[in-house]
C-alpha cells in the first residue's frame, strides 16, 4: 500500500499525468501541479481557505455569459494575460507585441471601408482619425490585413454592457489596401472601471485596488501568412497610463496626443505601424 505524505503526493500526482502522447501537455500538467502543491505548502492553506477559495471561483463562472468573460477578466487583473503577452512578444521583439483582449470583445463586427467610421451618427466624443499601416518585419507592406477594432463610448461603456448603445457600436473591420495603409474615423476612448458588479470587483475591493485600465482602443490585426497579434493602443495623457489596472500599458503602444483639421474640426489623430510575424509551423508534439 503507498503511504502519501505531504512530501511525496506532488510527484505521485505529476507522475499521473506522464503517460500524455504529447511531451508539451506532460510539462504543462506537471508544472501546473508543481506550482500549485508549491503555493498550498507556501502559504500553509487551511481547509476554509480552499473552500472559500472554491466558492470564488464558482461565482466566476456564473457570472460569466455569452457576452460577458468574468475569468478573462480574472486572468487580466492578476497579470496572466500580460505576462502570457510578455513572454510572447520577447520572442518575437520585430513584430508589434501583445496586449489583453479584455472581455468585451464581440465576433464578426461590421466592415466598414477606408475612411470609414466606427461609431453611429452623432456619437459624443473627441474625434479621432486611426490610421496606420500593416507590415511583415522587415517593412514589407501587407495588402488585405484584417484590423477588429473596438473601443468604449464617451461614457466608458462597450456596446456590449450598454443596452442603449447599437451592438455593434464602436467596432469594426477594415481590409489594408494595396499600399498596407488603412484610415477610419471614430471617437477617442475614455479610461474606465473594469466590472465591478461581480466577483472580480469583489476582489479588486477586498485589496483596495485601483479598477480603472487607461484610455485604450483595442486591435486584432491578422493575415494570411501571418501570426495574428491581439493588442491595444494607448494615450500618454490618460491619468491611468501608470496604473492600469491589467498591467496592458506597452511604451511601443502609447501614443502622444496630436490634432489635425476636419471637417469634424478639431481632431485627434493616431497613425500606427503594425508589425507581424510569418507563420511557423507547430513542432509536433503539440
Amino acid at each position: 500500500m503507498r503511504d502519501l505524505t505531504q512530501d511525496t503526493i506532488t510527484d505521485y500526482i505529476a507522475a499521473s499525468f506522464a503517460s500524455s502522447q504529447s511531451p508539451r501537455h506532460v510539462e504543462l500538467m506537471t508544472g501546473l501541479v508543481k506550482c500549485l502543491h508549491g503555493f498550498i505548502r507556501e502559504v500553509d492553506l487551511s481547509h476554509s481557505e480552499w473552500a472559500k477559495l472554491l466558492a470564488f471561483f464558482y461565482r466566476v463562472g456564473d457570472k460569466t455569459t455569452e457576452t460577458r468573460d468574468e475569468f478573462m477578466l480574472l486572468s487580466d487583473v492578476m497579470g496572466i494575460t500580460s505576462l502570457v503577452d510578455l513572454l510572447a512578444s520577447t520572442k518575437n521583439p520585430e513584430a508589434t507585441p501583445a496586449s489583453p483582449l479584455g472581455p468585451f470583445y464581440l465576433e464578426n463586427a461590421p466592415i466598414i471601408q477606408q475612411g470609414g467610421t466606427l461609431c453611429r451618427a452623432g456619437e459624443p466624443g473627441i474625434p479621432l482619425v486611426f490610421k496606420g499601416t500593416v507590415t511583415n518585419e522587415h517593412g514589407v507592406k501587407i495588402e488585405n490585413a484584417l484590423l477588429d477594432i473596438w473601443h468604449n463610448a464617451d461614457s466608458g461603456l462597450y456596446s456590449n454592457e450598454d443596452e442603449t448603445q447599437d451592438d455593434m457600436n464602436n467596432r469594426g473591420r477594415i481590409y489594408t489596401d494595396e499600399q498596407g495603409r488603412f484610415t477610419l474615423n471614430t471617437i477617442r476612448p475614455k479610461p474606465y472601471s473594469v466590472p465591478m458588479d461581480g466577483p472580480v470587483g469583489d476582489l479588486l475591493n477586498a485589496f483596495e485596488r485601483s479598477p480603472w485600465r487607461s484610455a485604450h482602443l483595442h486591435v486584432v490585426v491578422s493575415a494570411q501568412g501571418y501570426e495574428s497579434v491581439i493588442t491595444e493602443l494607448f494615450f500618454s495623457d490618460c491619468e491611468y497610463i501608470d496604473i492600469d489596472a491589467v498591467g496592458g500599458v506597452r511604451p511601443s503602444l502609447t501614443h502622444e496626443p496630436s490634432y489635425i483639421n476636419t471637417d469634424r474640426g478639431e481632431t485627434l489623430s493616431i497613425d500606427h505601424h503594425f508589425r507581424l510575424r510569418p507563420l511557423c509551423q507547430e513542432p509536433a508534439s503539440l
